[in-house]
């Protein structure tokens, strides 16, 4: 794989120009950085990362290999060019060239749960996927949904993913099936994950704090049923004790 930068200056019949390249041998393990100038196309002189100093071609280009392998500054930054223009172009080149599949996670928005409206907000997180293209669309039993559906712009990650929220709006009863359905370029089939209300993240930890109930009142009644059982014992062997205190010897 190799990347070029080209520029060029043409001044009458003549053209001088530069060429920036970066030649990859296993990804980045081997790379080699060449700063090549040319006059009429003819090289005169040229960088090589390898050598790490610039080579004249010609007799013309001997000042200029004699002058920048003099200046320190200039050495070092040829050099350094394997890293902050290769391999740093190597990774951006990946990264564009590839695609992410999305992960999706639909959930109910927590202000809605407890509404005593009949419409409800539901939520469709859309998260990690690249590049940032993607469509997503809401479906209720089978039906797309598409007036009371809002919609953020395709966030950027710090880790070149992207993410998006797709928000319904709508009333739910009892035996709907609420669908997200994702199309993007890095899926060979669209994504479809289901939802339900009885399925929901507020049902379950309803369903939860029922149980969690029932078993600390069954708790409370068997420890209850036993300090008021011993107590019933105490009340009737006392009196006996006493009367055996002043029987006839």
């Amino acid at each position: 794989m190799t990347s070029h930068l080209f520029s060029s200056t043409e001044v009458r019949d003549f053209v001088a120009a530069v060429t920036s390249e970066c030649h990859y041998l296993n990804g980045t393990q081997r790379v080699q950085y060449l700063d090549r100038y040319f006059y009429n196309q003819e090289e005169l002189v040229y960088f090589d990362s390898d050598k790490g100093y610039f080579i004249a071609k010609t007799e013309f280009g001997k000042p200029d290999a004699d002058y920048w392998n003099n200046n320190k500054e200039i050495i070092e930054d040829e050099r350094s060019s394997v890293e902050t223009f290769c391999k740093y172009e190597y990774e951006i080149d990946t990264v564009h060239s590839s695609t992410v599949e999305p992960s999706i996670k639909i959930s109910l928005m927590n202000q809605y749960e407890e509404s005593h409206t009949k419409q409800h907000m539901l939520i469709c997180y859309v998260f990690g996927f690249y590049p940032s293209e993607i469509e997503v669309k809401w479906y209720r039993n089978s039906q797309e949904e598409t007036e009371l559906v809002q919609s953020t712009e395709p966030y950027h990650n710090g880790d070149w993913s992207y993410q998006i929220l797709v928000m319904l709006e709508t009333e739910i009863q009892k035996g709907d099936t609420f669908t997200c359905e994702v199309h993007h370029r890095s899926l060979k089939a669209p994504h479809r994950v289901d939802w339900h209300p009885q399925s929901s993240d507020a049902a379950k930890n309803k369903m939860a704090t029922g149980i969690v109930g029932f078993v600390l009142g069954a708790v409370f009644f068997v420890v209850g049923l036993v300090i008021y059982m011993r107590g019933r014992k105490g009340q009737t062997s006392f009196p006996l004790q006493q009367n055996e205190r002043f029987l006839p010897q």
